[in-house]
């Protein structure tokens, strides 16, 4: 069979690419209907080079945020046939009631409204054959990718590096009960700040296997039939709105400042914040659902933190001394043995960073101005007014001398960004600069990084048992994880000195202070 899914790719893959070829859009719009309409595994090859910001055009990376995952509907026939093949029941005989009519078809998945006892829940029901669809996928990408490469397209994508993301997305994705872990995680979270305003499903984990997954039913709107009725029926939709007391500036800085929550305080964060699987519900309260894909942050981020706030208060010095600070804590991971075990190196290397933090301060102030300044303009495009266009040229900026924001940070900022697209698309008041300001009315850095601690700890817990299951279910990565860990120690001096040496050659400045240490 997935020699034919393979086989099937190949041939409709110039269909549709010629289909859109001599449409009037432009590029980044043609290759994000190119991936919709491919759906599927493509849908999220397109949401990782969304978040690869720092390798893609602006253009394109924006435009990628925007992609929406429908699929055609699967009888429920064969839907309700991989419930019973994963329970052992026929679903009528667990649930008192099942909808005939989907709530939502996706790309690997089905989800329906049903009655459990006296609880209203929503039942996920993943595709048949959804895996050899992907390995299918797969396989074509992997021939595919390389290809485009050769012949001068993503030169700078390594598609090694994407393929391995994309597999790992996938894995999570198809495994419910990994889903349903995650759930579990941020509902405990809200439970535990007793957040009133943020909504997250109740998981039944009892009813939870690799293909069926079973949560609370939330009675709101979801933001993507929201941004419909904007632009289609918009006199009805404030009176829905006035109705239900729902004020859309409001939720826009609320999913604002609760992801910037679950990231800096929990180091646990929704990582796929598409208006479909966000909510809105009565009083302006939000929600969240799909926990398919989940970021985890892995550095202590206090530095990030002091960023962001200074570039709210265009503070340059502040802003380059907090992400200076953040990013020492990547070398330092890398690095750190090295460093701290040789007394030469360490005045190299406070050398160098000192030169790195006076440059950022120079290079982040015009961004960090243009970011304050076109977020909030009315009367700009919502491309203008993106926080994608700063992010980027951060992203840039720091490349320059060497280093780059590390998978977690990235996979944040995606989200940011994507919340970012859709709360200026929800309300024209909405300024991402003023939004960000309200965690820091809401919280001090110091009492965040009080907390990090105990945060630090419980991701710690997660990774470990992560890491556990990965050594249970193929003891031999265990061995070569260790023989990489050991070629890094090897090779990590080689390495801090080829960079030191670049950036020395590339600044004579830097080259005339390296001189006197």
């Amino acid at each position: 069979m997935i020699f034919f899914i393979f086989t099937g790719r190949f041939f409709a893959m110039p269909a549709i690419f010629f289909k859109y070829l001599f449409k009037n859009i432009n590029g980044p719009k043609r290759l994000r209907f190119i991936l919709e309409e491919l759906g599927g595994v493509y849908m999220k090859l397109g949401q990782i080079l969304a978040m690869r910001f720092d390798i893609m055009p602006m253009r394109y990376a924006t435009a990628l945020l925007d992609l929406l995952d429908d699929a055609k509907r699967v009888d429920n026939e064969k839907m309700f046939a991989v419930f019973e093949k994963e329970t052992g029941k026929k679903i009528n005989d667990v649930f008192n009631k099942v909808d005939e009519i989907p709530l939502g078809t996706a790309s690997f998945a089905q989800v329906y409204k049903g009655l459990w006892g006296d609880n209203e829940v929503v039942i996920k029901i993943q595709k048949p054959e959804s895996e050899k669809y992907i390995q299918a996928d797969l396989a074509f990408l992997r021939f595919l990718l390389p290809l485009a490469r050769f012949f001068g397209s993503l030169k700078s994508v390594p598609p090694k590096e994407i393929l391995a993301q994309l597999e790992e997305w996938l894995e999570d994705e198809l495994d419910y009960t990994a889903e349903a872990q995650n759930n579990k995680i941020l509902y405990d979270h809200a439970k535990r700040h007793k957040l009133e305003n943020v909504a997250i499903p109740k998981i039944y984990t009892e009813l939870a296997t690799k293909r069926v997954l079973v949560q609370e039913f939330l009675a709101g709107s979801q933001v993507k039939k929201i941004m419909v009725y904007l632009n289609t029926r918009p006199d009805d939709l404030k009176k829905i709105l006035n109705e239900r007391n729902i004020d859309l500036f409001k939720a826009a800085n609320a999913f604002i400042y609760d992801l910037m929550r679950q990231y800096f305080i929990d180091g646990f964060f929704h990582a796929d914040p598409h208006p479909a699987n966000l909510m809105i519900f009565p009083e302006s309260k939000i929600g969240f659902i799909d926990f398919g894909i989940i970021g985890r942050s892995n550095y202590d981020n206090i530095g990030l933190l002091r960023f962001i706030k200074a570039a709210t208060e265009l503070d340059f010095r502040e802003c380059a001394e907090g992400l200076a600070d953040f990013l020492n804590q990547r070398v330092m991971r890398d690095y750190g043995d090295m460093i701290e075990s040789d007394p030469q190196m360490q005045k190299i290397y406070e050398t160098v960073l000192n030169f790195v933090t006076r440059r950022l301060a120079e290079d982040l102030a015009p961004i960090v101005k243009d970011w304050n300044f076109f977020t909030g303009r009315k009367d700009a495009s919502i491309s203008e007014r993106s926080s994608s266009r700063a992010f980027l040229r951060i992203a840039r900026t720091i490349e320059k001398y060497g280093l780059r924001f590390p998978p977690d940070v990235i996979g944040f900022l995606r989200s940011l960004l994507i919340v970012d697209m859709v709360c200026l698309k929800l309300s024209e008041d909405f300024d991402m600069v003023k939004a960000a300001r309200v965690f820091f009315e809401r919280h001090t850095i110091e009492e965040v990084q009080a907390q990090a601690p105990q945060h630090r700890q419980e991701t710690a817990q997660l990774n470990e048992l992560e890491s556990l299951r990965i050594v249970e279910i193929a003891p031999e990565k265990e061995g070569a994880a260790l023989d990489v860990a050991g070629e890094k120690r090897y090779a990590s001096k080689e390495k801090m000195m080829n960079l030191i040496a670049a950036l020395a050659e590339k600044y004579p400045e830097l080259y005339n202070e390296l001189k006197e240490v």
